[in-house]
């Protein structure tokens, strides 16, 4: 089962993103692997934040959480042309619509790149074998 994307063309300098093949949300089948995709990169995005203390960021169990969905949530509702429904789908490209939203999975590796490019870079080795 393959996680990584190729984003084509790239994405604030990526080539690829690690991926889900589920998706991930209330609700939803909530694949253990998938949450933990999600929950990893989210753990990779608040390292070091002042904000992720007061609300908690999700461990990787697979189990989809309170955390998680807060976050999922939450990162929906800070940008525009977002669709707001709590739910990480697999990304087909970078964006759903032509001039729409970034797909939540997308967001959340530029977000995990840009904050420990170190473990992000290692996370997509890792994702890729």
């Amino acid at each position: 089962m393959a996680r990584i994307l190729a984003l084509n063309p790239p994405y604030n300098g990526m080539s690829a993103i690690v991926n889900v093949l589920g998706r991930v949300g209330p609700g939803e089948a909530n694949n253990p692997d998938d949450v933990r995709v999600v929950q990893r990169l989210l753990q990779m995005c608040a390292r070091g934040k002042a904000f992720a203390g007061s609300i908690g960021v999700p461990q990787v169990t697979g189990h989809f959480d309170a955390a998680t969905g807060f976050w999922i949530y939450q990162t929906q509702s800070a940008f525009k042309r977002q669709v707001v429904d709590g739910v990480v789908s697999p990304a087909h490209g970078t964006h759903y619509a032509p001039g729409g939203g970034i797909w939540t999975i997308v967001l959340f590796n530029d977000f995990a790149k840009a904050n420990c490019p170190q473990d992000y870079a290692a996370f997509l080795a890792q994702s890729t074998t």
